[in-house]
């Protein structure tokens, strides 16, 4: 029996609001639903905490782990803060656990003293976005560059293996970093096709909507984080255009906004002339962020770079029509799915935004087109092929 360790302590942390939490869950909720005869030989834990000192605790009941929902909301300094314990402890919790291997799918602390692994090192890429656009994303903590390129570059090379979310992703580690091919491998995100698919009543969701201030709104929603990436102003410049154009629409925020990104976008509505028509609701559970899906003319994600882009496949798998870009990984996952539109043409975003507000047959074949593609990304296909890997590493 060989016994692989999941590092699930990020759904303990900020981190479960962003990307890298939610890659975590799914996963674990993936690997949970595998008959157990897809996973003989291989006994996979989840660790659910780690001390400074290397005490831990594990679970064999993946699916079941939800973490701390009363973690706050994530500022800039906590992945710096959180990193430490990993750094200096997860490899004594590993040897007493006697690991095989260590799968870490947050990837933002590589533990120190490689050579006191017990066993195998795999870590998950989720995207190399501040190498692609160092001017935008390395700053005084990380040696404008100097050491952000440093870390990024052990943490990859110093592994046994790296699984990549995307082409686009798997693509970028072996120019950076002249990685052989064959140590990465590309796994594709998966999501609980059921829980976005699950039928929701409408006295539910108007519920829901009325609680969020949406009811009677025809609005586009985008969800997630909010720096240069993520262009604000693709989705505020867009808006701007669809009103021009006759749309009666608005644009809604949801995720967990504080501080400059809360600015930035309040500064980019103004610099468009919207402000009126944009609104912020925090971050939405999943249950509210069903009701916001089903309610919304279409999600708008017209990032200007992505690893993978989860909020896309979500939204797709629910049943809304999806307006996103091409720039690197999106096109990938989103493919027929979507809308595609450059990042920086506010005018086809504005385009995009009021041909699915004004006309429902589109609307309604997009709808579809986003169901089909969704269903390519199950979190169930994500663990087996995870499971694949773990084999031929162990």
């Amino acid at each position: 029996m060989r016994t692989i360790l999941f590092d699930m302590t990020p759904l303990d942390t900020p981190s479960r609001y962003r990307g890298f939490g939610r890659y975590v869950r799914e996963l674990a909720l993936g690997l949970s639903k595998l008959p157990s005869h897809e996973k003989e030989g291989l006994r996979i834990l989840g660790l659910t905490r780690l001390s400074w000192t290397g005490d831990f605790e594990v679970t064999e009941d993946l699916g079941a782990f939800e973490g701390n929902s009363d973690v706050p909301s994530p500022q800039a300094a906590d992945h710096y803060r959180e990193a430490y314990k990993r750094r200096v402890a997860l490899w004594r919790a590993a040897r007493t656990l006697g690991a095989d291997l260590v799968h870490l799918g947050d990837p933002q602390a590589t533990p120190l003293g490689r050579r006191l692994a017990p066993g195998r090192f795999l870590v998950t890429c989720h995207d190399l976005i501040a190498l692609l656009f160092p001017e935008h994303y390395f700053t005084y903590r990380d040696g404008f560059g100097l050491v952000g390129r440093m870390l990024e570059k052990r943490r990859y090379t110093s592994a046994d293996h790296v699984v990549a979310i995307s082409e686009a992703t798997r693509d970028d580690l072996i120019r950076f970093f002249h990685l052989p091919s064959d140590r990465v491998t590309r796994v594709y995100n998966g999501v609980d096709l059921e829980r976005w698919r699950r039928p929701m009543t409408q006295e539910d969701r108007e519920a829901r909507l009325a609680r969020l201030g949406l009811t009677g709104k025809k609005y586009v929603l985008y969800v997630g984080d909010v720096d240069w990436r993520k262009n604000v102003e693709g989705m505020t410049g867009g808006l701007a255009k669809a009103r021009g154009l006759g749309a009666e629409v608005e644009l809604v925020f949801a995720g967990s906004l504080v501080d400059e990104r809360a600015r930035r976008v309040d500064e980019s509505a103004r610099e468009h002339g919207v402000e009126r028509w944009v609104h912020r609701v925090g971050h939405l559970g999943d249950d509210d962020l069903l009701a916001a899906f089903r309610g919304a003319v279409a999600h708008v994600f017209v990032s200007r770079a992505e690893g993978f882009g989860l909020p896309v496949v979500e939204s797709m798998a629910c049943g809304c029509p999806v307006i996103t870009t091409r720039a690197t990984s999106l096109g990938e996952v989103a493919a027929e799915g979507a809308w595609l539109v450059d990042p920086e043409d506010h005018a086809r975003i504005g385009e995009a935004i009021a041909a699915l507000a004004t006309d429902e047959a589109l609307r309604r074949s997009y709808m579809e087109k986003g169901r089909a593609r969704a269903a390519v990304f199950s979190n169930e296909r994500q663990a087996r092929e995870m499971v694949a890997l773990y084999r031929k590493l162990v």
